[in-house]
């Protein structure tokens, strides 16, 4: 497939998005490969190389075999990521299926008719390039590696389907991510596609190869990221069970200052207890507002500083109440408060209150979504 194919008037069927930062050797050898199997499968393609500004030039690189080959090439210069470089990517394709790949050969070209076929036949709207199913490997992993690569699969189970969730070679109809949002936090573009979009998908079995140039991005700070980027889907998929799970121990933080400053003010102060309790009660409640407010809840900062605190602090008040009244009808009209049991009691009243405290904060304090 030679430039000359492809021209303005041409549908593409696909857009091969490589992200790229020092991948200057790398690309010569890509671009041909990819071209040459687009064209034996009978596939009108394009390739989009997306540079971070690389101090190797491979933006230039690629830019000249934009004249030869359908590529385009886009240089970020104030911006870095490699998730976000495929968006960029995405962006730019007009083709019917979008591509995202490894540019330093990890991912086998010769797969890509498998992967891009079943979506333009209509068969599936995603297909992902998969080590961990019959048919797929990887090339002569350490342990350690393989042992990584499953754990980081594994945190995954709550939020996809898929068997090799850290897969980064994917096929998706670009009709599917028009117009969507995505908030990518470090490099696995294909994991934040599939739980925010949810396609109906294939997995294609791939043996995944080193890279044989370059070195790779892989770094401590990106395995933070990949972590805080889980907090993020998993909160987006089950926002209401992670708020209230955050909720409840904002509330323990509170209730361990609550007891330590009636601890000290009895202790070192001398203070009336009556006050101890009243002064503790007044630092945790507002220690858990402002906790609640900027992690708790998605939408907590949408909260009015003054006026949120007012109502965080009527929903407490009325919690108690409600508190106060579950232990007092378990105590005096059931079978619980014949036998004394105390502890019991308290925490279904507890538990009552936690409740009804996360649903007041959520409708009248943090708004922004439906419990």
């Amino acid at each position: 497939m030679t430039k000359n194919n492809i021209n303005s008037s041409d549908k593409l069927d696909v857009s091969i998005v490589l992200p790229t930062y020092n991948e200057a050797q790398n690309i010569p050898l890509m671009v041909p490969k990819i071209c040459n199997v687009l064209n034996k499968a009978k596939i009108k393609g394009e390739v989009i190389v997306v540079d971070d500004n690389s101090p190797d030039k491979t933006g230039d690189v690629a830019q000249k075999l934009a004249a030869k080959y359908p590529v385009q090439v886009i240089v970020r210069k104030n911006e870095r990521g490699l998730a976000t470089a495929v968006l960029a990517g995405f962006r730019k394709s007009k083709a019917t299926v979008c591509v995202v790949m490894d540019a330093d050969g990890s991912h086998p070209v010769d797969t890509l008719p498998d992967m891009i076929t079943p979506i333009l036949e209509n068969q599936y709207e995603a297909t992902i390039g998969t080590r961990y199913i019959e048919g797929g490997a990887t090339d002569n992993w350490p342990l350690i590696r393989r042992i990584i690569s499953k754990t980081a699969g594994f945190i995954t189970l709550g939020l996809t389907k898929m068997k090799d969730s850290t897969s980064g070679f994917m096929a998706i109809k670009r009709s599917k991510i028009e117009n969507q949002k995505f908030q990518p936090i470090g490099w696995k573009i294909v994991l934040e596609i599939m739980v925010r979009v949810n396609p109906s998908f294939l997995e294609v079995p791939i043996t995944f190869q080193d890279r044989q140039h370059g070195e790779s991005k892989l770094s401590f700070k990106e395995q933070i990221n990949y972590l805080r980027h889980l907090e993020k889907l998993y909160e987006f998929k089950y926002q209401t069970v992670v708020e209230f799970l955050r909720f409840c121990f904002v509330g323990l933080v509170g209730l361990v200052i609550d007891l330590s400053i009636i601890y000290l003010l009895k202790s070192f102060v001398g203070l009336n207890l009556l006050l101890c309790n009243i002064i503790g009660f007044s630092v945790a409640l507002t220690n858990n507002y402002f906790m609640n407010r900027h992690w708790s809840f998605v939408h907590g900062k949408q909260a009015h500083l003054v006026r949120g605190f007012l109502a965080f602090f009527l929903v407490c008040i009325l919690g108690l109440l409600a508190r106060l009244g579950v232990v007092y009808t378990l105590q005096e009209h059931t079978f619980l408060g014949a036998k004394d049991s105390f502890l019991i009691i308290s925490f279904i009243g507890i538990l009552v209150a936690s409740v009804f405290n996360f649903v007041g904060s959520k409708i009248a304090v943090f708004k922004g979504s439906a419990v």
